[in-house]
């Protein structure tokens, strides 16, 4: 039997071609799933630090408030927008409330907090214009957009809630203890789904 050494030396390139690219194909398939780790490595490493920012943002308006009303701590540790009127007063209309908030710095350099819509879905649009977290010329994140600040892919979002309520005095009053939730979403190449960091804190008046 004649063997045509042409059809052979095809055939045994083509074997060959084919697994050259095969090896190529998962060399690449390697190469793309080591660069998604690393990203989604490194979104979730910025994720932390985001989320971390915002606790310690609370924690800054918390101590900046026992500075500026040292005569009353009790009623003054969690109000908002560093407001005077708190001196005295038990009222909950001077407080920090139960919400979904943004954090920005006002012209002073102070925290200060800004009502959120009320949902926490990143697959929303609404939530994402309202909580995205922008780059800012001093590449320091930030909720207050100015312009050429950079849009990353993060939102943001602060979520209050007390833990000691008395129900027997105005129901904000004797609330000496804040749950703080720090939630950081993203959505990146590695997968379809959205991902999220939250930090979970409880901030005390142990000055009061």
């Amino acid at each position: 039997m004649k063997i045509n050494k042409k059809a052979t030396s095809i055939a045994e390139a083509m074997v060959l071609m084919l697994i050259v690219v095969s090896w190529v194909t998962w060399m690449y398939k390697v190469y793309m799933s080591s660069i998604n780790l690393e990203r989604s490595t490194n979104y979730k490493i910025a994720a932390m630090n985001i989320a971390r920012e915002w606790i310690e943002a609370i924690t800054s308006i918390r101590n900046t408030n026992w500075l500026l009303f040292s005569s009353d701590t009790k009623n003054c540790w969690n109000t908002l927008d560093y407001e005077s009127n708190c001196v005295w007063n038990n009222s909950s209309t001077t407080d920090i409330g139960t919400w979904s908030y943004k954090i920005f710095k006002n012209t002073e350099d102070r925290w200060m907090l800004t009502w959120a819509i009320n949902t926490s879905w990143y697959t929303d649009s609404d939530y994402r214009n309202d909580m995205m977290v922008w780059i800012d010329l001093n590449w320091f994140y930030t909720q207050t957009w100015i312009i050429n600040n950079l849009k990353p892919i993060f939102t943001r979002e602060i979520k209050i809630n007390y833990t000691d309520i008395d129900w027997n005095i105005t129901w904000n009053s004797e609330d000496q203890k804040m749950e703080i939730k720090s939630l950081v979403q993203w959505q990146d190449s590695a997968s379809k789904q959205p991902h999220e960091v939250e930090l979970i804190q409880i901030l005390s008046n142990w000055e009061k």
